[in-house]
């Protein structure tokens, strides 16, 4: 065990030693636990309550009064240590309660760390526009326990106070006066400029596919700032869309089977270019509603009720917040199956500053970057064809199309596609989410 040169905790645990030798031994044991080499400097409120609400339950193979003894004991230390607010935690309610939650159920258990942790004030939350990820870089880490730090300078100073009316809305400001202020030891950039910047270059790097990366890499640092819409298209970014929620906030009905009713879809005809003799019968003859109504859906925005379509309380709002709406949609264009969103990031990135690509490069640039990946499907074992590279990269330009984000150039043997200044600035902001959002798992 390592001997610590802290002679303030020395001190403290010689004198615990005194009286009990067993007990002082078990508070040197969860002092390095909690701190480390670098001693007092590195115990904070937030360590204790990490220990305390779930290292020492989840990570100490001891039984429950065994747990008890150690953060009673931990309490006498920080006492003899001038740190009576830390031994109330060890002491707390809370932590008994805690602790008791684990012996029946973890998952409750961590549950109520959780909203312990919140309810303490230093736990940095997320903000509007930044969340903190669940894996983190050495950046972001660093950055999360300077802003706890900093949280807790100002619940002992008074100015944060958990419990008072409006002191959520304290908190998230003194965590964005934080992240944003330039810090001397960055050379003046903001801890949100690191995470940001840690975030992207992990983006870039973390396939293998070097065709991915170089094409990424060109556009990294345009990512790093937020896209602004063309001030023409700032009303009404997303026209179709915005129209088919505006149908729906009074409700459509469906069929049986679920699908549009043929009213409205043959009322709807025109404006998504039908031009067939005959009107169409269902929503599948309209392909660009359809991928309109789908993603509306994914996103949260309309719901099924019965034999009707109807909007959520989310699409209302951001029906009346085009602005909003435009955020949600970008943030959302990739979707999540894993190979549709390599395919589709990579297209975004090939139109952002080309007038107008042919379809045939881009779908052998996607291939190149997916045989490089080595990509495989998890049932068959064989690596992915031109079709599946075609459809994969289709999930994004027929939603982009449907949009009315994507100018499409010649007939279906000499395909081409461009994006319109709406869609290049949807196209920054989608490709912004995926490099600067928070990260759930390694990489996603």
């Amino acid at each position: 065990m390592a001997e610590y040169e802290d002679r303030e905790i020395a001190a403290a645990l010689a004198k615990l030693a005194e009286q009990d030798a067993a007990a002082a031994e078990e508070a040197r044991t969860a002092l390095e636990w909690i701190a480390g080499e670098p001693g007092l400097a590195f115990i904070t409120q937030e360590r204790i309550q990490g220990f305390c609400w779930y290292e020492l339950p989840v990570k100490w193979f001891v039984d429950l009064d065994e747990k008890l003894q150690v953060v009673a004991v931990l309490a006498e230390a920080l006492d003899l240590l001038q740190l009576p607010r830390y031994a109330a935690i060890c002491r707390s309610e809370t932590t008994r309660e805690i602790l008791n939650a684990y012996e029946v159920s973890a998952a409750h258990a961590k549950a109520a760390f959780r909203r312990a942790a919140a309810a303490s004030g230093v736990t940095p939350p997320d903000l509007p526009e930044f969340e903190w990820g669940a894996v983190m870089g050495l950046e972001e880490a660093s950055a999360r326990s300077s802003t706890a730090d900093f949280l807790e300078v100002a619940l002992a100073s008074g100015d944060l106070v958990p419990g008072r009316p409006g002191w959520k809305a304290r908190q998230k400001e003194l965590v964005r006066v934080h992240l944003n202020v330039p810090q001397p030891g960055l050379l003046g950039q903001t801890l949100a400029q690191v995470i940001l910047t840690e975030r992207a270059e992990t983006w870039v790097n973390a396939r293998r596919s070097e065709t991915r990366r170089r094409i990424l890499a060109s556009i990294a640092n345009r990512l790093l700032q937020p896209a602004e819409l063309p001030a023409a298209a700032a009303a009404d970014p997303l026209p179709p869309l915005h129209w088919l929620l505006g149908q729906l906030d009074g409700g459509i009905a469906l069929t049986q089977t679920g699908n549009l009713s043929r009213k409205f879809v043959q009322e709807s005809a025109d404006r998504f270019g039908w031009d067939f003799p005959r009107p169409p019968r269902t929503e599948d003859e309209l392909f660009d509603l359809q991928q309109l109504r789908h993603f509306a859906q994914d996103l949260g925005l309309v719901r099924r009720s019965g034999r009707l379509l109807t909007l959520t309380a989310k699409g209302r709002r951001l029906l009346a917040d085009p602005g909003a709406l435009w955020h949600a949609v970008a943030a959302g264009l990739l979707g999540d199956e894993h190979f549709a969103v390599f395919a589709g990031e990579l297209f975004l990135a090939l139109l952002l500053d080309a007038a107008s690509v042919p379809d045939t490069e881009i779908n052998a640039t996607v291939a190149q970057a997916v045989a490089e990946e080595g990509f495989r499907d998890s049932r068959t074992g064989r690596p992915p064809d031109q079709h599946d590279i075609r459809w994969a990269t289709h999930e994004t330009s027929n939603l982009c199309r449907a949009l009315g984000l994507l100018a499409v150039g010649g007939d279906w043997r000499d395909r081409s596609y461009g994006l319109t200044s709406t869609g290049q600035a949807t196209a920054l902001a989608a490709l912004r989410a995926r490099a600067t959002g928070p990260r759930t798992i390694p990489w996603s």
